[in-house]
């Protein structure tokens, strides 16, 4: 029976595609094609799991020899310049990749969103990239998505934000709300935001974050754990925001048609692994849990 709901997926997912972008099953994806963005090419892949099924999207950036730590702290420090999806490193080589949950709650055009996502920050992200991993310059900006220069992007937040609000108050009991950081909870010693942000075109994206350690300096060990620990799970990336020497975990779903089994999977996706990983990396490598910050 499982195979069977496998199956079905892939094809809506193969549906959903095809009349938005040039590809078509291949040997190795359940879809592979372009986005019309650059050169990257997007393998979709439906990956059975408990719990149910994940649509997950990847797509190759630059082919890159630098030496692993290295790599790794340039990929935890651009990963908070993404909205949806991360950069992870594989086979000597960095990819951008984007996981969805597959089932009842999946739209056609959250699958159209991730892999347009995944397939622009591909290729928009590597002249960047090859800079920051070669200590070229001048280093190019980070790439901006089309909704940030969109003059109605604050009515599309808005819009999206009361449906955030309201899930949260339906399953929470309702989270604080702070003008700059957004919605937030407490989960055990972690802490998780919820903020709203314009996305391609006219969507907006959810945003998912906690503080996993404050006041702590990127080395290349902390760079790789982290690299590590995100590549354990399929949601989740790990950024660090060097203005103030704080490492983030995030996770972004599209904002349209907001289901609220996808905004509370995210959210208990990002609370068991922040809350579950912030004691030994405190431990290890310094810095401040958000319980220890007062």
């Amino acid at each position: 029976m499982e195979e069977r709901q496998i199956e079905v997926t892939a094809l809506e997912v193969r549906r959903a595609l095809a009349r938005t972008f040039h590809g078509a099953e291949s040997p190795e994806h359940a879809w592979e094609g372009s986005v019309g963005v650059g050169d990257a090419v997007v393998g979709v892949d439906v990956v059975p799991r408990e719990g149910g099924a994940l649509v997950h999207a990847r797509a190759r950036s630059i082919e890159c020899t630098a030496e692993p730590g290295r790599l790794a702290r340039v990929l935890a420090s651009e990963n908070a310049e993404l909205v949806l999806g991360r950069f992870a490193a594989k086979d000597g080589a960095v990819d951008v990749e984007h996981a969805i949950l597959a089932g009842t709650t999946m739209d056609a055009v959250e699958v159209q969103a991730s892999v347009w996502a995944v397939g622009w920050a591909a290729a928009s992200f590597a002249p960047r990239l090859r800079a920051l991993v070669t200590d070229a310059v001048p280093v190019p900006r980070p790439p901006q998505t089309p909704a940030a220069r969109l003059r109605d992007a604050a009515d599309h937040v808005e819009f999206t934000t009361r449906r955030v609000r309201q899930h949260l108050d339906a399953r929470h009991g309702g989270f604080e709300h702070h003008p700059d950081w957004g919605f937030h909870g407490a989960f055990g010693s972690a802490r998780v935001f919820v903020e709203v942000l314009p996305v391609l075109d006219d969507s907006t994206a959810v945003r998912v974050s906690s503080p996993v350690l404050s006041q702590v300096t990127i080395s290349d060990e902390l760079a790789l754990r982290l690299l590590a620990l995100a590549g354990e799970q399929p949601f989740g990336a790990f950024a660090h925001v060097a203005a103030r020497d704080e490492v983030w975990l995030q996770h972004a779903i599209l904002g349209d048609d907001l289901d609220p089994v996808e905004l509370a999977t995210a959210i208990d996706a990002v609370a068991a692994i922040a809350d579950g990983c912030d004691d030994d990396l405190a431990r290890e490598f310094g810095g401040l849990r958000y319980a220890d910050l007062g």
